[in-house]
């Protein structure tokens, strides 16, 4: 087929290959739903600019072959479960070096990230929306990397099947804006389809049926019948039912065979009657070197969707009898085993190709793949059982699957019971103890933990008690049960230290310093930063990280915010280095609580936007913007973030979320739920918590008229304010660099001054709802020209929107969906939905249609932010 209408597109990957000449590498993503003509573009483009030798659909104009760039091409295929490192080994089969580094096991972006930087690369790596987790963590490296890189990375995907939280997202996410070229290909116009069809057919007839997608024009031109088929899948068919007995054979057996089929593989499964040419005369097949495809993913699963059950499993049984016999990856055996029906197959295979998949960190995959060999395992052996079970328990925890990383770990500690293997027992335990608590199930975690310390009463000291020690030991410096927390550690540490065992010494170094640090904040601190130096030395890069977070988590709590926002950044460039997600997204809302205490609000709002997987703090940080900025889903974030802390049954987590619901009911005017608020935390933070914990509880329920006194444990700036020097409260706030803590501290004030100053500095912040209370306030005192109340930021607009709902708003008028705003803003699509739900309420207009054409009428035209890159 003819490239048509392909023009800008073919000019934005020109522009990328000509900024790789001159030593700038960059990101092409080229995007549109299956059959728009992905694949004919990047092969035209590499032919007619990369690798002339190569064959493009459609004639290329010939060029002398280029050998100042490489050339890489690599494929994700439609598995059942896509196999660990697909795409990144095939295309390291033009690279030996790379090859023998990943079969030795090599840590796959590392060695991806070193083959980058030698000599300047085009690397292709198409249909990336089916890529492994480990495929999509190179493809995040490189990203990440790419303007020190000499490389053009080539991505194709169908945007219609990458969601706002297919995991895709995150590596597209880390794309450094200036190096992003987004190629979105439209389908063709009537014009470009009559080109197509010819002057003797109905073009609009075809262009309503196809819709302009070039693959289904092609099928319905290629049709042979004179009229238009009524479906796509017909047209396929009709090719199909056209071949010899031979061909159609040779067609059923691609079909079963995702991506491509190896010719010697047609050969050993159909011998004689093997007819590969028959499919190519009917334009149904593509004979691609040593292999045979169909011309489309699309037209395969059309004819594999005709097959019936008992061919297609034929057909599966006899490829997996030859893929096997020449030693194919076990995660292709594994898709053709299922579908075969055949069990060993499955969990031979399965495991293996599990097993792979962890060790490649494709976790995801790996957790797929367990599972399935996993119904097959009554077949196995307990010992080996229970150690699959573990091995997908680790896998779903850290692919974040928590119910299934519960059930497996539960199943595996009732079939260690049975085999006596108390130290394999209490392992298994402790890991089931880790999860629980992860999963939200407090009480489950306290008694998986306790188990886990019983099974070992009478065994001389091991590995495995200082493990089950420093378990327990966490659990209680997390529910600050500081006396157990430390006692747990202790004896942790003397056994791990007696052994000379590193890695437990390091581990219950943490869990101590972090109690100690509550009542000691400089030795704590020492003990957690010589844990992370120890940690870091042993490659327990998790550990570094845990380690560091609760430095600032301490420094933070105690509000000296210049340090902990020192640490923050350190812990970041740790867990970004070694692709620690769940740790970034951590330290990201950790940093916008700091933001938000110290007045960067807009900061905040980028942190927040930073964060993949919603966490407490993260809930926390984006329910506070939306109840001082007076936003309307600030109601349905606190309830989601109450439902998660009230899961944990911890301080920590309870005491924040607490008094945000606090603080919205108290700016509300409604003393009756500061009370329903608190009622239940406050108690818990008297018995265990720091002056600062009670402090914060202590001061919404005084300025609601539920507390008279300050208790005993009370942070000073709260005791100030409860004791009735509002002004001293507010220096103390200020000292400490909080800004909207100095200014509510002084609203209740009979002070006209404060009270006016505290306004002008909730107006420059932007918090609505408290600059309401705020002039209020001083109508009750008096003064009859209260501040209006307008935001700097939004003085020159007359809806009051803030700079990013103004950039939402123009987006609107632009007719862009929400993950259009997403990628535009390089924020996430849930925080696109805050900031549309805002811009309406504020607007008061009932749909985005009606907010555009407000938009319009305020003069707010879409435009460009600095840096986004060339788009398409």
């Amino acid at each position: 087929m003819r490239l048509l209408e392909r023009g800008s597109a073919l000019a934005e990957l020109q522009t990328a290959y000509e900024d790789l000449r001159h030593g700038h590498g960059s990101v092409v993503l080229v995007q549109g739903e299956a059959g728009i003509g992905k694949t004919s573009l990047v092969r035209w483009f590499l032919a007619e600019t990369v690798d002339p030798a190569r064959k493009a659909s459609g004639t290329a104009p010939a060029r002398t072959p280029r050998r100042d760039v490489r050339l890489l091409v690599g494929s994700s295929d439609d598995l059942v479960v896509p196999r660990p490192l697909g795409a990144v080994l095939e295309l390291a089969e033009a690279e030996p070096d790379l090859a023998d580094a990943l079969a030795a096991g090599a840590d796959a972006p590392t060695a991806v990230l070193a083959a980058a930087r030698e000599e300047p690369t085009v690397c292709v790596l198409e249909d990336v929306h089916w890529a492994d987790e480990a495929t999509l963590d190179v493809i995040t490296v490189l990203a990440r990397r790419i303007e020190e890189l000499p490389l053009l990375l080539l991505l194709t995907f169908r945007d219609d099947e990458v969601a706002a939280d297919h995991p895709l997202r995150r590596s597209l996410a880390a794309i450094p804006s200036s190096r992003a070229h987004r190629v979105v290909l439209a389908p063709l116009t009537v014009e470009a389809v009559g080109q197509l069809t010819g002057a003797q057919s109905d073009a609009g007839a075809v262009h309503a049926l196809t819709g302009g997608n070039p693959f289904f024009v092609t099928e319905v031109v290629s049709g042979g019948t004179g009229r238009v088929p009524a479906s796509v899948r017909d047209a396929v068919l009709g090719r199909f039912a056209r071949l010899s007995e031979a061909g159609r054979a040779t067609a059923e057996l691609v079909s079963v065979v995702p991506g491509r089929t190896e010719g010697w593989l047609v050969e050993a499964c159909l011998g004689d009657r093997a007819d590969v040419a028959d499919g190519e005369r009917h334009g149904l097949l593509v004979v691609d070197g040593a292999s045979v495809r169909y011309q489309h993913e699309l037209a395969r699963w059309a004819v594999e969707a005709e097959l019936a059950g008992q061919r297609r499993r034929d057909l599966n049984r006899l490829v997996l009898h030859e893929l096997a016999a020449r030693g194919a990856s076990d995660a292709r055996l594994a898709h053709h085993a299922w579908i075969a029906g055949d069990a060993d197959a499955v969990l031979r295979h399965g495991l293996a190709a599990g097993q792979r998949a962890a060790r490649a960190r494709s976790h995801r995959e790996s957790v797929e793949l367990l599972a399935r060999a996993l119904e097959h395992g009554h077949l196995l052996p307990p010992r080996a059982r229970a150690d699959a079970l573990d091995l997908l328990s680790f896998e779903a925890y850290t692919a974040g699957r928590a119910e299934h990383a519960v059930s497996a770990r539960e199943e595996a500690a009732r079939v260690r019971e049975k085999l006596g293997d108390p130290l394999r027992s209490s392992d298994t335990l402790r890991w089931l103890s880790r999860i629980r608590w992860w999963a939200g199930d407090r009480p489950g975690a306290e008694r998986a933990g306790r188990e886990a310390m019983d099974v070992l009463d009478g065994l001389p000291d091991s590995r495995e008690h200082t493990k089950a020690l420093n378990n327990l030991s966490q659990l209680a410096m997390l529910a600050q049960r500081d006396e157990d927390a430390i006692a747990y550690g202790e004896r942790a540490l003397a056994i791990g230290s007696a052994h000379d065992d590193r890695e437990v010494v390091a581990t219950a170094r943490i869990n101590i310093g972090t109690t100690l640090g509550r009542v000691d904040l400089e030795g704590g601190i020492d003990m957690l930063r010589q844990a992370a130096r120890d940690a870091a030395e042993l490659g327990m890069y998790e550990e570094t990280c845990r380690a560091l977070v609760n430095v600032a988590w301490n420094l933070k709590d105690e509000r000296l915010y210049a340090r902990a926002s020192a640490i923050i950044d350190e812990a970041l460039v740790v867990a970004r280095t070694n692709e620690l997600s769940n740790f970034s997204d951590y330290l990201y809302a950790m940093r916008a609580l700091v933001d938000l205490a110290t007045g960067a609000w807009g900061d905040a709002d980028a942190d927040v936007a930073r964060v993949e997987t919603a966490l407490v703090p993260s809930l926390e940080a984006e329910a506070l913007l939306a109840i001082r900025r007076g936003e309307p889903q600030a109601e349905a974030l606190l309830d989601r973030a109450w439902a998660r802390a009230t899961t944990s049954a911890e301080l920590q987590r309870l005491r924040p979320i607490a008094c945000a619901r606090a603080e919205a009911a108290w700016l509300a005017g409604d003393h009756q739920r500061v009370d329903e608020a608190t009622a239940t935390t406050y108690p818990l933070a008297l018995e265990v918590g720091t002056p600062w914990d009670v402090g914060e509880l202590a001061v919404w329920r005084f300025r609601s008229g539920l507390l008279e006194r300050a208790p005993e444990e009370c942070a000073t700036p709260f005791r100030l304010e409860i004791d009735g020097d509002p002004r001293g409260a507010a220096r103390a706030w200020k000292e400490l660099g909080e800004p909207y803590s100095a200014a509510l501290a002084v609203l209740a004030s009979d002070d006209v001054d404060a009270v006016r100053d505290a306004a002008s500095v909730l107006d420059r912040l932007g918090a609505v709802t408290g600059l309401r209370v705020a002039r209020t306030r001083l109508r009750d005192l008096g003064v009859a020209s209260a501040p209006r109340g307008r935001r700097a930021s939004t003085r020159s607009n007359p809806s009051g929107l803030t700079d990013r709902q103004l950039e939402v708003l123009s987006l609107l008028v632009a007719g862009a969906s929400n993950s259009v705003i997403a990628e535009r803003l390089v924020v996430s699509p849930k925080t696109v939905e805050h900031h549309v739900s805002a811009v309406l309420a504020k607007l008061g207009v009932a749909s985005r249609r009606e907010a555009a054409e407000q938009g319009r009428l305020l003069g707010v035209a879409d435009h460009e932010r600095g840096g986004t890159g060339r788009q398409t």
